[in-house]
């Protein structure tokens, strides 16, 4: 069937695709958009518009998104990864994260174990490995450097990722609240927050927020670095025979102005926004390319995997954290950084008052960002995928 907006229509395509990530990011501030994320909104919205054919199941602006935006995005989004000054700053809290991975990979052993996802299992299972080791952009960038192309399953796995990563923090923030697990754990963090506001503060710690400033000086010098890391990355992959891995070799080069040219970092701002607005893009164009009905039959598998698969990190690092006594506090915005990211563990640790542990949480986030695509592929090519 035909669309009303012509697949080959580039400027409307363009306009539709541009317009669907604004109303993504302006429904992240609304009550209801917050609640369901603007992942899922973003999601949502183009799939609603492809199946009852406003917009195209397939275009070519839609391969223009995949084969371009993903490979931008993650350098703009890993620009400020100073890997030292993580290592340096975030104390027991990166024993946790440590924790934290391991389980999320013995999870994702166990769900594919347990369930049958098909020939997509082994880069399901590396997407999932890497979205929970730090949060959505692994995700895409293994889905990227495998070759995940199926828009139902695509769609469904995104759908499912954010349902559980939302489900599990609003879990894991429980856990203070249940006597059980404060007698297993001591947490000074936890008690002088809560003595805080049992003398009349707020308990709340402010997240400082670097001052953007869109100049355009700085957003072109951030453009112009991601498209030659983008570039450098698919070369040495083409060079050395490994066409598949280029996503990977982006990857590391996205770590050098941080890690190799940390000044630079000074001169560099906006980056962060113009990779979200290609995020944004790109889980909008994988809900157009979704059929709905053809979703629906692999959603309950994948979500399925999905639970076992924090279920199992959630049980593992708690556990083992108990045992090498570490704050409850700290088990959960580092389990936080590595099932939401640094999005989510930073301002968590805001929220509840842990002023200590904001940047440590962001930090270990960062981390995750750094390492989970990697782990996600090696785990994509050992299953056979």
């Amino acid at each position: 069937m035909t669309s009303l907006i012509p697949a080959d229509n580039g400027f409307a395509m363009w306009s539709v695709l541009l317009a669907g990530a604004a109303f993504a990011a302006w429904a992240e501030r609304t009550r209801l958009g917050h609640r369901l994320s603007g992942v899922l909104v973003a999601i949502l919205l183009a799939m609603v518009l492809s199946n009852v054919r406003l917009i195209p199941a397939s275009s070519p602006t839609y391969d223009t998104v995949l084969e371009y935006l993903i490979p931008i995005a993650i350098p703009l989004l890993l620009f400020d990864a100073n890997l030292r000054r993580i290592l340096r700053d975030t104390g027991k809290m990166l024993i946790g994260f440590g924790i934290g991975t391991v389980g999320t990979v013995i999870g994702v052993l166990v769900g594919s174990r347990l369930i049958a996802l098909g020939p997509d299992g082994p880069a399901l299972s590396g997407m999932f490995a890497s979205t929970y080791i730090g949060g959505g952009l692994n995700f895409f960038a293994v889905a990227q450097a495998t070759g995940f192309e199926s828009g139902g399953q695509m769609a469904s796995s995104i759908a499912a990722d954010v349902l559980m990563t939302a489900v599990y923090i609003i879990a894991v923030m429980a856990l203070p609240s249940v006597l059980w697990i404060r007698r297993r754990f001591t947490s000074p963090i936890i008690e002088r927050a809560d003595a805080e506001i049992a003398n009349g503060g707020n308990g709340q710690a402010v997240i400082a927020k670097k001052a953007v400033s869109f100049s355009i000086f700085a957003v072109t010098l951030a453009l112009t670095l991601a498209f030659v890391i983008s570039a450098v990355g698919y070369w040495l992959a083409d060079l050395m025979g490994l066409e598949g891995f280029g996503i990977l070799f982006i990857s590391a080069l996205a770590l050098v102005p941080a890690n190799v040219f940390p000044k630079l970092n000074q001169h560099l701002t906006g980056h962060e926004e113009l990779g979200m607005i290609a995020i944004y893009i790109f889980l909008f164009v994988n809900g157009a390319r979704a059929d709905v009905w053809a979703m629906v039959g692999s959603a309950l598998p994948i979500t399925l995997f999905a639970v076992i698969i924090v279920a199992t990190h959630m049980v593992f690092t708690f556990t083992v954290g108990a045992l090498v006594k570490l704050d409850l506090a700290e088990l959960i915005i580092a389990s936080n950084a590595c099932v939401g990211g640094s999005s989510s563990a930073g301002p968590i640790a805001a929220a509840r008052g842990w002023r200590e542990l904001v940047t440590p949480g962001i930090l270990c986030g960062s981390l995750g960002n750094a390492i989970g695509t990697f782990i996600g592929v090696g785990i994509t090519r050992a299953m056979g995928g």
